[in-house]
């Protein structure tokens, strides 16, 4: 996709030789526009993942006297209905022995669809060994935690995703329950909500947002008691394209937005802004255009229940 960007860009200044602009410049206008475009139009939307596959294992405890260990992880836990394990997946594992002791357990297969996973080792003749499993990063709360930073959210395996800058919706899992938390403005948070700095802690119910763009977080109140799955709906900005082989997540039909956005940094840059604005105006144009086309109106319920 770059390359075609640059090749539009080129065309529409009239530069294919390049003889006036340097192409690194116009790279840095390509992603310039398509970050704006994820803006405006919010066309990237991720779910934080609230389980995965377990990544690896550890041992928490050697035991002694094994000679033939099995390690059995347990079911899936919280299968998230996605592609390409809705179900979930059972993982799997090996173990090697030292001396009698287990000295590691290497994951023969990840799985899907895990929060909480444990893992018990079986011999014949050991006892004593214990281990925990670790998954692939999820949105989970910590306890006594108030504060979440956009920075270190998981985003799973979206690709082409570079940073959160804002979150529409919050949801937590509590008793197997998925219930979204009411946001408010921070300072009604402030001022209404946590009025009790420690000594509240239970279930978070009520969520803000402070700060906004990349450098922004997000507040749970009251303090969570343990660990609760959370999943945020977020808007994202996309990675930087850097060569042809950069996936490129902003999805039609915006993609074709993104060179009139360039062309005008391209003429801003020489100085011509009457052509700049126009377009300016041309991506502007395109982005409300097409945006209005993708999103079309539907009734929620022809027959008029919730």
């Amino acid at each position: 996709m770059l390359n075609r960007y640059l090749q539009d860009v080129q065309g529409f200044i009239r530069d294919r030789r390049m003889k006036e602009m340097n192409p690194a410049d116009l790279i840095g206008y390509i992603n310039r526009a398509r970050r704006e475009i994820a803006e405006r139009t919010q066309c990237l939307r991720v779910l934080t993942p609230i389980s995965g596959p377990i990544t690896a294992i550890t041992v928490t405890a050697a035991g002694s006297g094994y000679t033939n260990p099995t390690v059995t992880i347990s079911k899936p836990d919280q299968p998230s209905a996605a592609l390409p394990n809705p179900a979930g997946k059972q993982a799997t594992a090996t173990a090697s022995v030292v001396g009698g002791q287990i000295s590691s357990i290497s994951v023969s297969n990840g799985g899907d669809g895990y929060f909480q996973p444990t893992v018990t080792i079986t011999d014949p003749t050991g006892t004593g060994a214990t281990a925990k499993a670790q998954t692939s990063p999820i949105g989970v709360t910590a306890f006594q935690q108030e504060v979440y930073s956009f920075s270190a959210a998981a985003l799973g395996s979206a690709p082409g995703i570079d940073s959160i800058f804002a979150v529409q919706s919050c949801a937590l899992i509590y008793a197997n329950y998925r219930y979204t938390v009411p946001i408010y403005p921070f300072t009604q948070y402030q001022s209404f909500i946590r009025q009790y700095p420690q000594q509240y802690i239970y279930v978070p119910t009520v969520g803000s947002q402070y700060g906004q763009g990349a450098g922004g977080s997000f507040y749970l109140y009251p303090l969570p008691s343990q660990a609760f799955q959370m999943q945020w709906d977020c808007f994202c900005l996309p990675l930087d394209l850097t060569d042809d082989n950069t996936y490129e997540a902003i999805p039609q039909p915006w993609q074709d937005a993104v060179a009139f956005g360039a062309t005008a940094y391209a003429f801003m840059e020489l100085q011509n802004l009457n052509t700049a604005r126009f377009w300016q105006d041309r991506f502007d144009e395109y982005v409300h255009r097409q945006s209005a086309w993708a999103r079309i109106p539907r009734a929620v319920n022809q027959y008029g229940r919730f």
